[in-house]
C-alpha cells in the first residue's frame, strides 16, 4: 500500500418423532432403506474490503519501488491495530487507516479517503478527495516475482488538479500486490511510480520470510 480500504436445516426437524417411525416403516415394507437427500452446500459469504487488505498486527509488506527511474525497497508494517482501524509504519511515516463496514479508508488532513469500499463488485464507484474511485476488475490474475495471485480486485482512482490516475491491485488474503501512479502530461498519462510486492510477513512468521 504505497501511499498515493442452503439448505433449510429446519426441515430436518420434520424427521423427528413419529415421522421417523413412519419413514422407517415404509422403508421396511419396500425391503430397502432410504437415506435423506444430501444437504445443499451453504452459500459462500460475499468478500469484503477487509478480505483484500488484512491489517492485523504482525503483517508486513515489502515492495520493489520504481519512482521516476529510481529503484528502492519500501517496507510497510502494521504498527497498531484497534477496533476502528490500524496504523501502518512506512519508513519514518505513519499511515492511519479506518476499518469499518463501509470499507477501508486512509485518514489524513483531507479527511477519509476509501481505498477499497464495500460492496466489492465490478463497476462500484465512490467519491474521493478531488476525484472518483472505481472497482475496475474483481477477477484479475497477476504474476509477480513474489507469486501468482488470482481473483484480484483492481481499484482505479482518478484525481484532478493535477490530473493523475492510480491503479491498485488487491489480492485476497494478501493486500496490495501492485500499485501504479500515472500523471497527465501534455494530454497523455505518464507512469511516475510503480510498485510490485516482493514479499510479505504474516502474523507469526519470520520477518519477510517469503521475500527470500
Amino acid at each position: 500500500m504505497p501511499v498515493f480500504e442452503s439448505s433449510d436445516v429446519r426441515s430436518l426437524s420434520l424427521f423427528k418423532g413419529g415421522l421417523v417411525l413412519l419413514a422407517l416403516s415404509a422403508s421396511a415394507a419396500l425391503g430397502c432403506a432410504s437415506s435423506p437427500p444430501p444437504a445443499a452446500p451453504a452459500p459462500q459469504k460475499a468478500a469484503t474490503a477487509a478480505d483484500y487488505f488484512p491489517l492485523d498486527l504482525g503483517w508486513k509488506w515489502a515492495y520493489e519501488l520504481n519512482r521516476e527511474g529510481q529503484h528502492m525497497l519500501a517496507v510497510y508494517s502494521v504498527l497498531e491495530r484497534v477496533a476502528e482501524g490500524a496504523v501502518v509504519q512506512a519508513g519514518d511515516q505513519r499511515i492511519s487507516y479506518a476499518v469499518n463496514q463501509e470499507g477501508i479508508a486512509i485518514i489524513d488532513a483531507t479527511g477519509r479517503d476509501f481505498i477499497i469500499k464495500n460492496p466489492v463488485v465490478r463497476g462500484a464507484t465512490w467519491d474521493v478527495f478531488a476525484g472518483t474511485a472505481t472497482i475496475a476488475a474483481v477477477d484479475k490474475k497477476v504474476s509477480l516475482p513474489s507469486g501468482d495471485y488470482a481473483n484480484c480486485v483492481v481499484v482505479e482512482t482518478l484525481r484532478h488538479d493535477p490530473t493523475r490516475l492510480s491503479r491498485t491491485t488487491f489480492a485476497p488474503g494478501v493486500g496490495p500486490v501492485s500499485v501504479e501512479v500515472q500523471v497527465e502530461t501534455q494530454g497523455r498519462f505518464v507512469t511516475t511510480m510503480h510498485a510490485d510486492l516482493r514479499g510479505t510477513t504474516k502474523p507469526g512468521q519470520d520477518p519477510l520470510a517469503s521475500s527470500n
